[in-house]
């Protein structure tokens, strides 16, 4: 498993000033503080949560295309050895690829759908983050709806990640029993 420190190292090794790279800082602090909300109920791997949260945009060293920058990140990570972090890069994208889908956009032909409690809390993360800032999944997704009209294949299958991301949300609250935005305010505690 990576350290903290090692994904830090992986993300920034290019381009450590990119502004996307304030992005990925911000998601992995939001995964982390889902993290610490659920794991009062259930177990959670928050090292990992945090690591693979932080290396989900990876991929962006390539490419801003919304779907070719998981691909990118999963190759660059299943390259390393990390292919639990690669597989949340591939992901993470539209809260999951079906296998024809995945095929398409040049992943192995199979399902790259967040399969763990960690995977889908860095993805509903990454969807709660408007560049380095909380927002709602409402917000996020006329955003990404704006910034990504000239996307079909993006566009087309918007609907659905937002359903998924909807319903991962709502059991995060229903099991913590606190709204969205309250854990996400949460005070930073060391890691």
């Amino acid at each position: 498993m990576l350290t903290r420190q090692h994904a830090i190292e992986i993300l920034t090794a290019s381009r450590p000033e990119a502004p996307w790279i304030r992005h990925c800082f911000a998601v992995a602090d939001a995964a982390l503080r889902m993290g610490r909300a659920v794991a009062a109920y259930r177990a959670v791997n928050l090292e990992f949560l945090w690591s693979a949260a932080l290396l989900h945009d990876m991929g962006r060293h390539v490419t801003h295309d919304p779907i070719l920058h998981g691909v990118e990140g999963y190759k660059r990570l299943s390259s390393l050895g990390h292919h639990e972090e690669a597989h949340i890069c591939a992901a993470h994208i539209l809260f999951g690829l079906k296998a024809e889908e995945a095929a398409q956009v040049g992943l192995p032909g199979r399902d790259f759908m967040p399969r763990t409690i960690e995977d889908r809390m860095v993805t509903l993360a990454d969807f709660l983050i408007e560049f380095d800032r909380p927002t709602t999944l409402e917000k996020r997704f006329a955003s990404l709806r704006r910034r990504n009209a000239d996307t079909p294949f993006f566009l087309e299958r918007l609907d659905r990640a937002l359903g998924a991301a909807s319903v991962v949300q709502a059991q995060v609250e229903q099991e913590t029993g606190q709204p969205m935005a309250r854990i996400l305010a949460a005070q930073d505690q060391p890691f």
